[in-house]
């Protein structure tokens, strides 16, 4: 997101290489989900969503709903997509490619997709930015 020109305004729990961003406070809610990140970029507006996932975490109603919200957020004034980024161990690429079928995001353009080692998102939750 920040390599994209989003300035990062909410960034939820605490991430080793996150440095000043665990500083921020959480994202706000939408529709009753938060992402792990979100930016504004000052010289359109547009708002971007982050969400890592690990492997165990991608294929289940949380994640659904997630992706259900935040893969079809729009800008007001302009009905553009929000871009949405997700970051998700390499191994789990197949898996997250049925979750988004199945919300009906495989293959959006808005979309930007991160294929990690699994050692940068261990466990339970981590974050992208």
């Amino acid at each position: 997101m920040a390599a994209d020109g989003f300035a990062l305004a909410g960034f939820d729990c605490e991430a080793e290489q996150a440095g000043y961003w665990n500083a921020l406070p959480p994202p706000f809610r939408l529709h009753g989900v938060r992402a792990d990140a979100c930016g504004i970029r000052a010289e359109d507006g547009m708002m971007a969503f982050g969400e890592a996932k690990a492997a165990g975490d991608i294929d289940n109603s949380h994640t659904r709903d997630q992706l259900r919200v935040l893969g079809f957020a729009r800008v007001r004034k302009t009905k553009l997509r929000c871009p949405l980024y997700l970051a998700v161990p390499r191994s789990c690429a197949y898996a997250l490619d049925r979750v988004l079928a199945d919300v009906g995001l495989l293959g959006a353009r808005h979309l930007v997709r991160l294929h990690v080692p699994e050692a940068m998102i261990a466990g339970g939750r981590s974050h992208a930015a």
